[in-house]
């Protein structure tokens, strides 16, 4: 005997529309290798069927591949202001996304977050700009030639993921 569901009558949340902005910005960011883009469109589409089907845990693998598309760019003709877009961008595009599964089971459908969701989403982006801030002077502080800059703003992107979850 199957037992049927009600329907989900969820309507999608202002974090939704703005994990998968941020999904697509780190899929432009990583548009000049080949290989980082497919990646970058496999974790975007993982982030948008994650947000469908209302499971935070391909939200977060989208958000992985992301972020190793950033990184693979990394290796290739990336700029670094295209790393900093796409290593940041990938981990919002994550954290946002959970936020808004996390409101969806923890809000009646009919409550208004909006508000919520927007501020939480500043203070992401706040929170990303000023480690990009400091991942990009440390970039810039180490010597040419070397590995340690790009360790530098993958270490940052690291720090980003935590202080967004704390």
């Amino acid at each position: 005997m199957a037992v049927s569901r009600p329907p989900d009558r969820r309507r999608p949340r202002a974090s939704h529309a703005l994990a998968v902005l941020a999904s697509v910005a780190v899929v432009a960011a990583v548009r000049g290798s080949t290989m980082a883009t497919l990646l970058g469109l496999a974790g975007a589409g993982a982030v948008l069927a994650g947000l469908v089907r209302r499971s935070e845990s391909s939200v977060v693998f989208g958000g992985a591949a992301l972020f190793a598309a950033t990184v693979l760019a990394a290796t290739g003709p990336a700029s670094v202001e295209s790393v900093l877009l796409g290593g940041f961008g990938a981990v919002i595009a994550a954290d946002l996304g959970t936020f808004g599964l996390g409101i969806d089971r923890d809000a009646d459908p009919a409550v208004a977050t909006t508000r919520v969701e927007l501020l939480h989403a500043v203070g992401s982006g706040v929170v990303a700009v000023l480690t990009a801030g400091v991942g990009y002077a440390l970039f810039e502080a180490a010597p040419r030639g070397g590995s340690l800059g790009v360790v530098a703003l993958l270490l940052g992107g690291v720090v980003l993921a935590w202080l967004l979850r704390e």
